[in-house]
């Protein structure tokens, strides 16, 4: 089983990447030793009550418990991850070695967040500063590439309930266990709309995303919720088919040029954004309409999201004899709210796309 036990040096200088990126582990975890132990001094204290972002969804409890598993096995963590010869769950693909610096950066981050720290405290809030890995600071692309495919790797080797791996125990308790995946998936995501997204499915569970508008109000909570956690937590890989130029299934689809990506992305945001709903408070309120992605206001914008709108009406599969040979991408429920809030993204009502043999499709359709 993974154990999660972890340093950073008073003043907020990082080395030039290019040096980071050449250190023997034993020379990683000597660089921020300093900040570990003081992590773990902190963490020997009595329970810091402060979190923010997406830390700030758990309990107090759950996250600190997360926070002193990880800096009491940081080492081991770091191990793994960068292990280039694994004896456990080879299927994992690991980082590199040679990007350990960044790895245990990310490390030191997650343990900072998850552990939070004491309200009202100056010395609390300053050290707090000394302690904060800004992943900017790093200016390597190695770095974030670092960041995502270690958020990656835990997401798959965290053990939350006795039944996900057959003779390992769990790694911390389930509230620990999703405040801890929670604060890696954030970290692991580069784009901030993205990692907002995530952030509350992460927290929520989708329970009291209910404020909605539009066609997504027409659907079922539950249907509603489940299309749009399967588009967040698959964004790339939705993002990647759409723009595949070489795809290996589904040839007969339109896709689009690799180029368009930027506003295909902007387009699945919006999907998202509204299928997701958001809590009822004016926070919640004003975080839902930051998110927002405004139509392109130009023909060939708005032509991208109309050519992504028909390709996803036109993949999605929610009955196994739609294509046979392969798995449901999601409920029939889901996969019509998810296609129906697409067209309306893209063009502003949901037209009539037949996309399941024997499913209704939109309630309204264009003309």
């Amino acid at each position: 089983a993974i154990s999660i036990s972890a340093g950073l040096d008073f003043g907020c200088v990082i080395m030039p990447a290019q040096l980071m990126s050449q250190l023997p582990l034993d020379e990683v975890l000597d660089d921020n030793s300093r900040k570990w132990e003081t992590l773990t001094r902190l963490a020997e204290g009595s329970d810091p009550i402060h979190a923010e972002f997406i830390a700030a969804g758990f309990p107090v409890e759950a996250r600190v418990e997360a926070a002193k598993k990880l800096i009491s096995n940081h080492v081991a963590v770091l191990k793994d991850i960068t292990n280039p010869a694994p004896k456990t769950q080879t299927e994992l693909p690991r980082v590199d070695r040679s990007l350990a610096q960044f790895v245990d950066l990310f490390l030191l981050e997650t343990a900072r967040r998850l552990l939070g720290r004491r309200e009202q405290q100056l010395e609390a809030s300053m050290l707090d500063r000394f302690l904060t890995v800004d992943l900017e600071q790093v200016k390597d692309e190695r770095a974030a590439e670092a960041w995502a495919h270690s958020a990656r790797f835990l997401a798959a080797r965290i053990q939350v309930d006795p039944a996900q791996f057959e003779g390992r125990r769990p790694d911390m308790s389930k509230d620990a266990s999703r405040a801890f995946l929670a604060v890696c998936n954030a970290l692991g995501e580069p784009s901030p709309k993205w990692r907002a997204l995530r952030g509350l499915v992460d927290a929520t569970d989708g329970h009291s995303l209910t404020q909605t508008a539009g066609i997504a109000a027409q659907q079922l909570d539950e249907a509603r919720y489940e299309a749009a956690k399967n588009l967040i937590l698959n964004h790339r890989r939705v993002l990647l088919d759409i723009t595949n130029p070489d795809p290996q299934t589904q040839t007969e689809l339109a896709r689009l040029p690799a180029f368009d990506r930027p506003q295909v992305d902007q387009f699945l945001i919006e999907m998202a954004r509204r299928l997701s709903g958001h809590r009822q408070s004016v926070e919640a309120e004003a975080l839902h309409h930051m998110l927002e992605e405004e139509l392109p206001s130009d023909k060939a914008g708005r032509a991208t999201w109309a050519a992504a709108a028909t390709f996803l009406s036109r993949r999605i599969q929610a009955v196994p004899n739609q294509h046979p040979g392969r798995k449901p991408d999601m409920s029939i429920g889901a996969a019509i709210a998810f296609v129906q809030v697409a067209e309306e993204v893209a063009f502003g009502e949901a037209k009539f796309l037949p996309f399941l043999d024997g499913v209704p499709g939109p309630a309204s359709a264009a003309a």
